[in-house]
């Protein structure tokens, strides 16, 4: 018997079947991010899913759908914690142009960030609570907000986290299969700068253009970045006037801002606070409307990950770590100091376009792996 065998009882023909036929059922039920009744409905049949493995589930309704929590096993022990979210980028109707198929690749809408790791999740439970009482409790957290910034499912997801011993989150790995132990930070800045109209043609001396203003500050936040350590800033998105011929009284900018320290956060944030405006009646405003804290390699994060890489090795794989400059919801947990594992989900690429897929192939490793992990934790 191999070690996969061992693990899950299952040959990896089987584990490919089982996993696929579950990941089929989430990725065609499609569920974008604000679509309140798709993500309400998908968190309802998971739920369900949850129930029939013997979970206690919570639903918790928030306007953009649903989040749920489900517990197993009450043994007093501090409880294990699974964090996965159901939301997707892909619009409705994504799945006519983008179907669910399984070939070397599972393509679908979805299938890859992150149906796929939360198929897994539930899998491996199926699994373990079929062989009898789980050793510790275990709560499964799946929240339906993860790509529009976690508004309504952060408290949740901060509450659950202060209660368990560590946590765990089946997003993407690193291309390379890695878990991933460091993440950026993540903060967006909305920069509004108000001038005053005038007639492009006839009286533009009595004008501020507000366009020149904002022109100017984008040339001046490139000094607020810091590559030594890794902090970028992305002048994303501007807007700004009324027409052609009139001096524009009115433009607005945001800020994409990545960093991988606390400390680094907070610098940047109160050099972007402290911006005034260059001419002297103009007026700017600098609001943030998007933070995600950074999820920092430390010792207690690199236990984890060295208890897993142990597990890995088990099974044949030597499981790397890595960090990434995007955002999760276990960056979340790990700002409270909560030991916090990433990246545990399957390799595939093309996260949020119509290239999106799995590589089948990884799918029995990744079910034995989280099986193993899950058991041994």
């Amino acid at each position: 018997m191999s070690a996969l065998e061992h693990a899950v009882g299952l040959s990896a023909e089987a584990a490919t079947a089982r996993v696929t036929a579950r990941l089929r059922r989430y990725v065609e039920h499609e569920s974008p991010s604000h679509d309140a009744e798709r993500c309400g409905s998908l968190a309802e049949m998971i739920a369900a899913d949850l129930r029939g493995l013997g979970g206690a589930v919570v639903i918790h309704e928030v306007p953009v759908g649903k989040h749920l929590v489900a517990t197993f096993g009450t043994n007093g022990r501090k409880p294990l914690l699974i964090m996965a979210h159901l939301d997707t980028v892909h619009p409705a109707g994504t799945l006519a142009s983008q179907p669910f198929t399984v070939s070397d690749r599972v393509t679908g809408p979805g299938c890859y960030d992150m149906k796929a790791g939360m198929t897994l999740m539930i899998e491996a439970l199926a699994i373990l609570t079929a062989r009898g009482p789980l050793p510790r409790p275990v709560k499964v957290l799946i929240t339906c907000d993860e790509e529009i910034g976690s508004h309504t499912s952060r408290p949740l997801i901060e509450a659950e986290a202060r209660g368990a011993d560590c946590v765990l989150v089946p997003e993407p790995s690193l291309p390379n299969g890695g878990v991933k132990t460091m993440r950026k930070g993540v903060a967006t800045y909305r920069v509004t700068a108000h001038g005053r109209a005038a007639h492009a043609g006839i009286e533009p001396e009595l004008a501020v253009n507000a366009i020149t203003e904002l022109a100017q500050h984008i040339i001046a936040v490139r000094d607020v970045a810091d590559s030594g350590t890794g902090t970028s800033l992305t002048v994303s998105m501007i807007n700004g006037g009324t027409a052609t011929n009139v001096v524009p009284a009115h433009a607005v900018m945001t800020i994409d801002v990545r960093h991988a320290t606390a400390e680094e956060g907070v610098r940047v944030h109160q050099e972007l606070m402290a911006r005034t405006p260059f001419h002297p009646e103009a007026r700017l405003v600098v609001e943030r409307f998007e933070s995600r804290p950074p999820l920092e390699r430390t010792p207690v994060i690199l236990s984890l990950y060295e208890r897993a890489r142990t597990i890995a090795a088990e099974l044949g794989v030597d499981l790397p770590e890595g960090g990434t400059g995007g955002g999760s919801d276990g960056s979340l947990t790990a700002a409270l100091g909560v030991p916090t594992l990433d990246g545990l989900g399957p390799r595939g690429g093309g996260a949020h376009t119509s290239h999106e897929h799995v590589i089948t192939a990884d799918l029995p490793f990744r079910l034995a792996f989280f099986t193993l992990l899950l058991q041994r934790l």
